[in-house]
């Protein structure tokens, strides 16, 4: 079967799962759980992209800082359009739960070669690799959990099975299935929905831009917030 979606309309599928999942959460329509549903698919593909962007990005700490950024300055609206409060604790956006991604990628990536390095027995490599793995997945995890990042642990572990997996889909959709069945409620099981839209993917970056896809979150939540403001009056 042809792969046909490239970076740019998988990112766009993204970002529309993610909107009208939006605006389930802002309005509470009717077609509430409906909207939620369709939401689910956003993630996975949003965690997936990171991993593709790790892979060829050749500078870390400006993709790092960008995420960063992007985060902060997302996090006000987020805040007072989702909880309003124009400083909310207990609930970060998405774009921290990327960073913390882009972070255990880069901590996993350096632990691995590190002990290519010094560990020359396969077993005691393997058995040193999976220790020190898990303890990265278990600590990134942790704070992603205490500081209150969308997905939490699970957005975590959704992005490193992401890169860990690669090239084994299977292992990869059940690793991801165990983590939702053990740390989500099942409504995020229909995130599983979103490996339909990956396996199409074809390897090419398709259209480019950058700062539109950057820009929209944020833009789209505040548009949603004065669109509620507006009906409220």
């Amino acid at each position: 079967m042809k792969k046909c979606l490239s970076n740019f309309d998988l990112k766009l599928i993204a970002l529309i799962t993610m909107t009208i999942d939006h605006i389930g959460v802002v309005f509470g329509t009717p077609f509430y759980y409906a909207l939620r549903i369709v939401g689910r698919i956003s993630f996975p593909i949003f965690a997936f992209l990171l991993t593709e962007g790790y892979v060829h990005t050749k500078k870390f700490s400006r993709y790092l800082l960008r995420l960063v950024v992007l985060a902060v300055i997302s996090e006000v609206i987020y805040d007072y359009v989702f909880y309003d409060s124009f400083f909310y604790l207990d609930a970060n956006n998405v774009f921290f739960t990327l960073a913390l991604g882009l972070v255990t990628l880069k901590l996993l990536d350096i632990s691995k070669k590190t002990i290519t390095k010094y560990v020359q027995n396969k077993f005691d490599y393997y058995i040193a690799l999976s220790f020190v793995t898990t303890i990265i997945l278990i600590l990134m995890g942790l704070m992603a959990t205490i500081f209150h990042v969308s997905y939490g642990m699970l957005g975590i572990l959704v992005i490193s099975f992401f890169y860990l997996f690669k090239g084994k889909p299977a292992v990869l959709v059940l690793a991801i299935l165990v983590a939702t069945l053990l740390l989500a409620e099942p409504i995020q099981l229909f995130s599983l929905l979103s490996f339909l839209c990956i396996y199409f993917y074809n390897q090419k970056l398709g259209k480019q831009s950058k700062f539109f896809f950057y820009l929209y979150y944020p833009a789209h939540i505040l548009v949603l917030g004065i669109i509620k403001l507006l009906l409220s009056m």
